[in-house]
């Protein structure tokens, strides 16, 4: 392939691909606890040019044609997103470092953000999804009193009796070394790789490498619904104008063409 079709095709599937993401950015910017994609550009293979190539101006040195872009959602924005206030009494929001952790259709644990926690019918906490959320518990579910169970700062889960608070477990939180090489697999949950599964750590036995949980909200998407729109609007242009690279290189070639 030429090089100018080369150039533009490579700027068109950049650009989409940014579009694509954000794209579903948008489309979880009401999700509990999602986290952003991010996108990297990078540039393709570079052709040095010299004098053999073409006839440079003495003052020429250093240039070079490269074979066009590449783009990959590549990244994680893990900023905190926004509270919402919830009617649910378990519902928290992690204020600083850690996640969540729940169990996927597996059984293995993965992390989230998503603290959006209600009661299900077997007395497990679990997330928005029906994920089970991993506890510590001091007392099985089938042996808690009667009360209204609630959420601790520290994770700690009480409940509410007549006669005053009783704990029976703590939800602990999560994190690792770098939080960047966690996987995202869907469901706005993330898996931990295997070369950083040893540096897994939780707030029970690292509880000063982990922030505090806010009870009565959760923490929604983090997407900025006015940044991500005006991004949209430069990779569209952007994309219109790799297009517009295309069409022009076809019409160049179209009148060679006629005079060969």
């Amino acid at each position: 392939m030429r090089i100018p079709y080369s150039i533009s095709k490579s700027g068109l599937k950049a650009q989409q691909n940014k579009l694509d993401t954000i794209a579903h950015n948008i489309s979880n910017s009401d999700t509990a606890g999602y986290k952003q994609k991010t996108v990297s550009f990078r540039e393709l293979l570079v052709n040095d040019i010299n004098e053999q190539d073409a006839l440079l101006s003495g003052n020429a040195n250093n240039l070079g044609l490269n074979r066009g872009v590449l783009s990959s959602t590549n990244g994680t924005d893990f900023s905190a997103g926004s509270l919402v206030q919830s009617e649910e009494n378990l519902s928290v929001s992690v204020n600083g470092e850690g996640f969540f952790g729940v169990r996927n259709e597996a059984g293995d644990l993965v992390l989230t953000r998503d603290g959006n926690f209600t009661l299900d019918e077997n007395k497990q906490i679990v997330n928005s999804r029906g994920q089970v959320v991993e506890t510590n518990l001091t007392i099985p579910a089938d042996a808690w009193p009667e009360g209204e169970v609630q959420v601790g700062s520290s994770g700690e889960i009480f409940i509410q009796t007549g006669e005053g608070q009783i704990n029976v477990g703590v939800i602990p939180l999560y994190n690792v070394e770098n939080p960047q090489a966690l996987i995202p697999i869907g469901d706005n949950n993330f898996t931990i790789p295997p070369e950083q599964a040893g540096t897994l750590i939780n707030s029970i036995e690292n509880p000063g490498a982990f922030g505090t949980l806010l009870t009565g909200v959760y923490e929604n998407s983090n997407v900025d619904l006015a940044q991500s729109f005006t991004d949209m609007i430069m990779a569209q242009r952007a994309y219109s104008l790799n297009a517009q690279v295309t069409r022009s290189t076809d019409e160049i070639y179209s009148l060679i063409n006629q005079f060969t």
